[in-house]
């Protein structure tokens, strides 16, 4: 794996929480909310006649630090394929952004692309990658080794559209295809060290034992990250992705079993349970540990 590439561990980031920018009622909420990053969208929630408004409450956040920069800020602009995208790409630079969200990426050479409008205003952000096309899929690898991207986003329900693919299935649960989508970019943002993030879709947003249940499972996939536009997911996807003391005791065993046996010359040891510790599970508690 590679050495982190941006300003900010990114893969610490356990929570990122989509609001509308122009919904004044909701963003009032934001500062009680715990989420540990704020996405400022341009894109899809915003309708037409407010970009220009929305354009001006992003920079004017990123500009005063909102939140007491007690919360990190992620703006999404529109692509610039856009009659929006240019004028995003230089209103935000002259805030200068650590990290910006970029959609419907298609390859490596659409960072360069966004990357090099931004440079042209002074600005030189970070890039949080949007897989959200069929190409973008097909191109992850390429795309996760650019060395200003720090980190992936997946986005079945635009993929869905792109591809001509219902999102869920009969039962509700998403479109097995998915599951290769999702796959794909989590193995890519292992190989380069970067965030990789899943959005908390359900057909019920409300059920949160279902809502559970589905953040467990990316969890379980190797996401780091979870997005959600819900707030009371927030707490859920908080939970689930900080190890729980259960978790952390288990780690600690393992660390001590192992080292105990690479004291003594070996390279595998046994728990007290019979489970085989080798390296590769020494590793992963030893990650799960730094959490």
């Amino acid at each position: 794996m590679s050495a982190h590439r941006g300003r900010h561990n990114y893969r610490t980031i356990k929570s990122i929480l989509e609001t509308p920018i122009m919904d004044d009622h909701k963003w009032g909420k934001l500062p009680n909310i715990p989420a540990d990053m704020i996405f400022l969208d341009l894109e899809d929630s915003v309708a037409p006649n407010l970009k220009e408004q929305a354009r001006e409450r992003v920079v004017r956040s990123l500009a005063e630090k909102a939140f007491d920069g007690e919360k990190l800020l992620l703006p999404r602009v529109n692509h610039l394929s856009t009659r929006w995208g240019r004028e995003d790409v230089e209103s935000l630079a002259a805030a200068k952004p650590d990290v910006v969200a970029y959609p419907k990426i298609r390859s490596a050479a659409c960072v360069d692309e966004v990357l090099e409008a931004f440079r042209a205003h002074g600005a030189d952000p970070d890039i949080f990658a949007i897989i959200e096309t069929a190409e973008s899929v097909l191109n992850v690898r390429e795309i996760a080794s650019h060395p200003s991207v720090i980190g992936l986003m997946s986005g079945p329900a635009d993929i869905s559209l792109d591809a001509g693919i219902e999102l869920y299935e009969p039962g509700g649960a998403l479109n097995r295809i998915f599951l290769v989508t999702k796959a794909l970019t989590v193995l890519a943002g292992a190989a380069y060290g970067l965030a990789v993030t899943d959005i908390a879709y359900a057909e019920n947003i409300r059920d949160l034992t279902e809502i559970r249940r589905r953040v467990e499972d990316s969890r379980r996939m190797g996401f780091t990250t979870m997005t959600t536009f819900y707030p009371p997911h927030v707490d859920i996807i908080n939970d689930v992705f900080s190890p729980g003391h259960e978790e952390i005791a288990a780690a600690q065993a393992i660390v001590e079993t192992y080292e105990t046996a690479l004291s003594e010359g070996k390279a595998a040891a046994l728990t007290e349970a019979g489970t085989p510790v080798l390296v590769h599970e020494y590793e992963k508690a030893l990650a799960l540990l730094a959490r």
